[in-house]
């Protein structure tokens, strides 16, 4: 017994038929490479903070502060990114680290124009499926991903549980 797309459909309401998107991992150089295109920070500056995970990662704390100075100049479209970005790394991408975001799922939304034609409930399935699996090994002892997903399908199916 599982989670499936049509459990999670019923619980997000986000369509399930729209456009896959799968992201490619990222080189640091890449990573820095799309930083400075997305979200207009000084080359320098996205070397430095990449270099200081010393992988394509950015400190959640510093892409708030991309965040608050996109707002400061009103540069929307870089607030809406980075805003969205953050979103979507403390919701559907959670992590073990709670302190950084992968630059790995910055291409989402380089085109904002597409980015709500993503099938956003076969990603976050698909990204709670490899947590699940990566805690089922032994030495685990902490799950990560979407777990509101996964707490809101037990309890519609274990009605015993919130009673």
């Amino acid at each position: 017994m599982t989670i499936t797309l049509d459990d999670a459909l019923n619980l997000l309401h986000f369509p399930i038929v729209d456009q896959f998107y799968t992201h490619q991992t990222l080189n640091a150089n890449s990573a820095n490479d799309l930083l400075v295109e997305s979200l207009h920070v000084d080359h320098g500056v996205a070397f430095e903070e990449i270099r200081h995970y010393r992988e394509s990662h950015v400190r959640l704390s510093w892409l708030r502060d991309v965040y608050e100075d996109a707002c400061l100049r009103r540069q929307w479209t870089v607030a809406t990114i980075a805003y969205l970005l953050h979103l979507v790394d403390c919701t559907i991408f959670t992590d073990k680290s709670a302190t950084s975001v992968s630059m790995n799922y910055l291409g989402f939304f380089v085109n904002l124009r597409v980015t709500g034609g993503y099938s956003w409930v076969a990603v976050a399935l698909t990204h709670m499926y490899e947590q699940l699996g990566d805690c089922s090994y032994v030495k685990t002892r902490q799950l990560a991903g979407y777990e509101t997903l996964l707490q809101g399908w037990i309890y519609e199916h274990f009605l015993s549980i919130g009673n």
